[in-house]
């Protein structure tokens, strides 16, 4: 598969199939004369069918601004997802139209299989390196490097969980592989990624004291963080967290599924993120708090798209 710069879904691609070429388009009006008056004079013009001109020049205005995207400029040749690091579902939306599986679709059904896609890889698309050209991302926020574990593996069983629910034979057969093209993608950016708070944080545990007058909670809260970012994990461990959770979210069938493994993730996470601190700690606690707030809005967003996966099985 070749990505296809011009590509922005399924329903755009429909319209514009059905829309006459550029060469097949008539001005209504050509071959008709006009007067007019100029410098008291009379003149009549013949209407010509400009509009040929005008759309070729917009059709190449698109074409040189989606070439231009810093992030196109960057992509790597062996990785089709690097063309499109902040609207990956684009890749796998463009494999199934150009796959024939929308064509016996309404454009509601279309609509809401290209919004599952896209609420699935959101959360890894905010870790693009470039910022480049954003068309349709949701998410702008940026995750920590705990959550990108977790939605790396989320975001694969949910893709796995769509296709083994939706699509068979070679469709399928294909699907599976970008699923794999996406993990590949992913991972090299979620192994070794950190958020920038994450980056001030750790920056600021290296220095010894502040010059600056600190309140009670100011104080807590400089000590717990210290604590949290001097806890270094090696590869093996990231890539053992990111498989245990992949494991739960697999294991995913039904709302009741769904529940329990949010329950059990979290708690994964929690663990594996102070892990650092014992339970004996002051901090431990506070924490525990401090990330459990952090992840709120990822654990939405997972569950928000998992209950779409299973409301369309």
């Amino acid at each position: 598969m070749k990505i296809d710069l011009g590509y922005i879904g399924a329903i755009a691609a429909r319209y514009s199939a059905k829309m006459p070429s550029v060469h097949e388009i008539k001005n209504p009006l050509a071959g008709k004369q006009v007067e007019v008056i100029r410098n008291g004079q009379a003149y009549k013009l013949t209407i010509s069918d400009e509009i040929k001109q005008v759309q070729g020049m917009m059709t190449m205005t698109v074409e040189e601004f989606f070439q231009k995207d810093i992030n196109v400029q960057n992509a790597d040749p062996s990785d089709i997802f690097s063309y499109r690091p902040q609207d990956q579902w684009l890749v796998f939306s463009q494999y199934l139209h150009e796959s024939k599986y929308f064509d016996s679709l309404s454009n509601e059904e279309v609509k809401k299989i290209e919004s599952i896609l896209q609420h699935i890889t959101d959360g890894m698309d905010s870790l693009a390196k470039y910022a480049g050209i954003n068309l349709f991302a949701i998410k702008k926020e940026q995750l920590n490097s705990y959550e990108a574990h977790l939605e790396l593996a989320s975001s694969t069983a949910a893709l796995q969980h769509f296709s083994d629910t939706f699509l068979s034979g070679d469709i399928k057969k294909g699907f599976d592989q970008l699923i794999q093209d996406y993990v590949h993608h992913n991972t090299k950016k979620a192994m070794n990624y950190q958020s920038v708070e994450e980056r001030f944080i750790a920056a600021r545990a290296k220095i010894r004291t502040l010059n600056a007058p600190l309140t009670y909670q100011q104080s807590r809260e400089l000590s717990m963080t210290n604590k949290l970012r001097k806890t270094v994990n090696t590869h093996e461990e990231i890539e053992s967290v990111i498989q245990n959770y992949q494991e739960m979210f697999e294991s995913i069938q039904n709302e009741e599924d769904l529940s329990t493994v949010l329950v059990k993730a979290k708690a994964q996470l929690l663990a594996f993120v102070t892990n650092g601190i014992s339970p004996k700690d002051a901090d431990y606690q506070l924490a525990r708090d401090f990330v459990a707030q952090r992840v709120d809005d990822t654990f939405k967003r997972i569950e928000n798209y998992w209950h779409m996966l299973l409301k369309e099985k």
